[in-house]
């Protein structure tokens, strides 16, 4: 035979061999299979398991039926790029569902090698991850949606104006509110996506305020104006308003928030006082000029001082409209709690209310200059402060900072917020320099208190000699401390990926974990898991614990958690229960002999009259057997803590078992009345043996605690294609701070009636491991003197 048949044999051994691990793979996961020529061109075999479209018999369509057309390229890259440097394929990517509806999968494929290093042919498996995906595009929207809406209202609330609108970039309003509303006359779909223009405002009103976005944008600064526009229902107004760039997380304008106040009335009033004064200038230099006419013209004096009198009463109302406004500002400053000031910007004379002294920590009759408040502010502070203000007045900047004072006579720290702007006077110079301070310090400090939380917490990690680590959902990328890196022996300044992570799992238990991380990360379950490691460089055998949960971040979704070295407790564990294991077995031998002796002896004095002996030997015979299930007992729970406990599953009718069970009761115990409830067909999947061991032992359990001659009821019922038996008796009942414990290795319940009760806590256990290993539930319910409910459930079979 020459090499090249020899190689085409050895390929094709390896093809066969890959084949049969292929349809292992197939029968053990429910993830979509494939195998694929070395070229990709050819696709052997597809199982879709309802999510792809099927493959019976090689095709060479495969992408055209299974890949999303806007994918193609970037599949057909990472392709081209595994098969170059013949390394596993993984991808995440869009597919075409069976039912032709557009699907998102994770796709890995891993190609198989000949001895010269060729690729003869690649297995892969594609996972359906349509849902996450889903639901990550649906919550990134609404996380944009949520902060872009919070940082827009936030803006737009702060001005507390009597109009709040928002415009887009491009000169559209994205936000309105009632007053605005009613004030153009449309609703919000008429106004909400419109520009300036298209919601009535004239062509030269709508350019000047687009001007206005512009230099906005630009400069990143307020402007603030006055402008007559027509109300929808009031007619021609006047309005002071005020226009402030909303920034993004990177500093940029992404939107002009602007507040506007209806200021006709006061306009109306200012013209009217203006026109007065003038008026009244007038009348002065005619009275002066022509005093003897004014004398003579009596009448026309007349005249003249109803007019004065009628401007003095529009002076009044005037004035008492300013004191109404005043009023009512100093009523919401005092509501809200925060302290108010007034800077002159030329002459410097700063004025400071009642509660701003407090903040400080002066008295309300001690005088309070600026010089006297920057020195209570924390010297670390001062400067900073101090700046911040002489910017503000001098420059136009911006004025809404946070700082630590410490009071001037109760020397209590308090934390302020401080948030000012300019004012202008009648000719447009800005002039005084007024703001309101607020008390922060609570949250400032539970903001802090976090923060120290926070560092306790790592610190507890660290002193406790626990890993945390990092796995990404998306890319399985590992972040994983110097703690995790020391117990799988790799070194503290490599970089670990998850898979080599993985690969130093013991490799009797690395497909278990494996799968469990894998679940935990795909379903967001929680994750518990003990299982040994070896190191990567000492080759030590480790075992440790790990656990965790998946938590969500603004780059998204991690399995977080921490490692624990719990090998000391492991090795102990497998010693007791491999010495538990032992004992138990060489016990059984001499008790076999043991309680077949008793018989015998039975049977040999059957027909003695001697009363003592027949009940010594009945005795006897039920001691051996109780401590033959004792034995027993204790064997299942080392087989089931050394993980060699197997499950012999088989469908079997559930109705047919409890059945036998009732006719085996009825028969042997009649220290107790039981009632079997009519049972309907009930198909599981199970250990037929290990299912009756559960029932017969939470029979016996109810037998052992309750009186003589109570009933117990048995039923066994179908809910939603689940099985679900209980037993009932009317014994002594538990406590509920009991009952969760009672299925916990070795647990007896505490009290005066447990001292003649025997036992030693493993029934309840064993029931509760054989029930979780079927995937069900175990539980009980009880009153304390009135009985107690053990219920267990099986998944049915069926649909």
């Amino acid at each position: 035979m020459n090499n090249f048949s020899h190689k085409a044999s050895l390929d094709e051994q390896r093809v066969a061999a890959s084949e049969a691990r292929f349809r292992a793979l197939v029968t053990a996961t429910s993830d979509v299979i494939y195998s694929l020529s070395a070229d990709w061109k050819i696709m052997h075999e597809l199982d879709g398991r309802g999510f792809l479209k099927d493959a019976q018999e090689p095709t060479t369509d495969w992408m055209l039926d299974n890949i999303y057309p806007e994918d193609l390229k970037m599949v057909k890259e990472a392709i081209s790029d595994a098969i170059a440097e013949k390394k596993i394929f993984q991808l995440e990517h869009r597919v075409l569902r069976a039912d032709r509806t557009p699907g998102w999968t994770f796709s890995r494929a891993v190609p198989i090698l000949n001895d010269q290093g060729e690729i003869i042919e690649w297995f892969g498996t594609a996972s359906d991850i349509t849902g996450r995906k889903q639901a990550e595009e649906a919550l990134k929207e609404t996380r944009a949606r949520s902060d872009q809406q919070k940082r827009l209202y936030e803006t737009v609330l702060s001005s507390i104006p009597d109009l709040m609108y928002v415009f887009d970039l491009n000169y559209r309003f994205s936000y309105a509110n009632d007053a605005l509303i009613t004030m153009l006359g449309r609703n919000w779909n008429e106004i909400i996506g419109k520009r300036l223009h298209e919601n009535g405002y004239a062509p030269w009103h709508a350019e000047m305020h687009e001007r206005e976005f512009d230099q906005i944008k630009t400069t990143k600064q307020p402007i603030r104006g006055e402008v007559s526009f027509s109300h929808a229902s009031l007619g021609p107004r006047v309005y002071d308003y005020i226009l402030m760039p909303v920034f993004d997380e990177q500093g940029e304008v992404e939107a002009i928030a602007g507040a506007t106040r209806d200021i006709t009335e006061r306009k109306q009033w200012e013209d009217s006082l203006a026109q007065s004064s003038v008026k009244l200038q007038t009348l002065n230099e005619e009275l002066a000029a022509t005093n003897e006419e004014l004398e003579a013209s009596n009448e026309e004096l007349i005249h003249t001082n109803k007019a004065f009198a009628l401007v003095n009463q529009n002076l009044t109302k005037a004035h008492q409209k300013i004191e109404e406004d005043q009023v009512a500002y100093h009523l919401a400053i005092s509501a809200a709690n925060f302290g108010t000031w007034h800077l002159n910007s030329v002459t410097l004379e700063f004025i400071a209310d009642n509660r701003l002294k407090e903040l400080y920590g002066f008295h309300p009759e001690e005088p309070f200059s600026i010089e006297q408040a920057l020195m209570q502010i924390d010297g670390e502070y001062r400067d900073f402060v101090k700046a911040k203000v002489e910017n503000a007045m001098f420059h136009g900047g911006d004025y809404d900072i946070t700082y630590p004072v410490i009071g001037m006579h109760d020397k209590r720290l308090r934390w302020l917020c401080a948030i000012g702007n300019l004012k202008m006077d009648p000719s447009g110079t800005f002039s005084a320099f007024t703001g309101v301070i607020m008390d922060i310090t609570e949250q400032h400090l539970s903001a802090a208190e976090i923060k120290r939380a926070e560092e306790n917490l790592r610190m507890a990690i660290d002193a406790a000699g626990l890993g945390t680590f990092y796995i990404n959902v998306q890319d399985r990328s590992l972040k994983a401390s110097p703690k995790v890196k020391e117990f799988f022996g790799f070194p503290l300044e490599a970089e670990v990926s998850y898979y080599e992570a993985i690969n130093q799992i013991h490799p009797d238990y690395q497909l278990e974990a494996a799968a469990v991380f894998e679940s935990a990360i795909t379903n967001h379950s929680r994750l518990d898991i003990e299982y040994p490691i070896i190191g990567y460089q000492d080759g030590k055998i480790r075992w440790i614990r790990g656990i965790g949960e998946i938590q969500q971040a603004d780059d998204g979704d991690y399995l977080a958690g921490v490692l624990h070295e719990i090998t000391e407790q492991k090795l102990n564990e497998i010693r007791k229960n491999d010495f538990i294991g032992m004992v138990s077995h060489e016990l059984r031998t001499p008790l076999t002999s043991m309680k077949g002796y008793i018989q015998l002896l039975q049977i040999r004095l059957k027909n003695q009259q001697d009363n003592f002996i027949d009940v010594a030997l009945k005795k006897a015979n039920a001691q051996v057997t109780k401590m033959t299930s004792m034995i027993n007992g204790f064997l299942n729970i080392s087989m089931l803590e050394s993980g060699k406990i197997t499950l012999d599953q088989e469908t079997f009718d559930l109705a047919t078992l409890v059945k036998e069970i009732e006719d085996e009761v009825v028969a042997t115990l009649g220290s107790h009345k039981f009632v079997f409830e009519p049972i309907q067909s009930n198909l599981v999947n199970a250990d037929r043996n290990k299912i009756t061991q559960v029932i017969h032992n939470l029979i016996a359990n109810a037998v052992k605690y309750s009186p003589l001659g109570t009933t117990i009821h048995v039923a066994c019922s179908l809910h939603n294609n689940t099985a679900k038996v209980s037993v009932k008796d009317q014994g002594i009942g538990i406590k509920q701070e009991d009952l969760t414990k009672v299925f916990q290795r070795y647990y007896r319940v505490e009290g005066l009636h447990m001292n003649s009760t025997s036992g030693f806590g493993i029934g309840l256990y064993l029931c509760a491991e054989i029930i979780g290993w079927h995937k069900g539930a175990i539980w009980a319910e009880s009153t304390l003197g009135e009985g107690s409910t053990f219920t267990f459930t099986l998944p049915g079979v069926g649909g």
